[in-house]
């Protein structure tokens, strides 16, 4: 990939990639530092991003990466001195006229989301790339560097998480 083709997929793909790297931290400031940190290092390593493959999950490689270093990091650093983050972490979503339907809505994309801040990454970071990402088994294996079985087995106990998280607020898991 040569300088003005990275420009393009990243024009492309910008508002992909940094999404997940939101959804994955949950935190606006964090996914902004960690969307920085993706973009510097795929720039740094744009001889090694094949256009014939999938580039984005090149970049979504690399953000996995990162986002476990850091969570690393702030497990030893949280020992020292523990730290709290706290952030609405809410997007608009249009009920159209009516109160109740937006009402439902906003209620089970809440819930999904503390579930999704809950769940362990190694659940977590395949459900995303799975649902809001739209990449495919294979695609996920090569991200996070494991066998598509264990995707597999990972996408079924994320899911169940997420069916039992919502079915104790009383919603379906559709």
């Amino acid at each position: 990939m040569n300088l003005v083709e990275f420009e393009q997929f990243l024009q492309e793909h910008e508002r992909d990639i940094y999404s997940f790297c939101r959804y994955l931290t949950m935190n606006a400031d964090t996914a902004d530092d960690l969307y920085q940190d993706t973009v510097l290092q795929a720039f740094e390593s744009i001889g090694k991003i094949d256009t014939t493959q999938n580039p984005k999950s090149f970049f979504f490689s690399i953000a996995v990466g990162k986002w476990k270093n850091e969570r690393r990091k702030a497990g030893r650093r949280n020992e020292i001195a523990p730290t709290v983050y706290f952030e609405d972490f809410s997007k608009e979503i249009s009920g159209g006229n009516d109160p109740e339907q937006h009402a439902q809505e906003t209620f089970r994309r809440d819930c999904i989301q503390k579930t999704l801040a809950r769940m362990d990454d190694k659940f977590k970071i395949p459900m995303l790339l799975f649902y809001f990402d739209d990449c495919g088994e294979e695609i996920i294996a090569k991200i996070c560097k494991i066998p598509k079985g264990t995707v597999k087995s990972r996408l079924h106990k994320g899911r169940n998480i997420m069916r039992e998280a919502l079915a104790k607020e009383g919603l379906d898991y559709e």
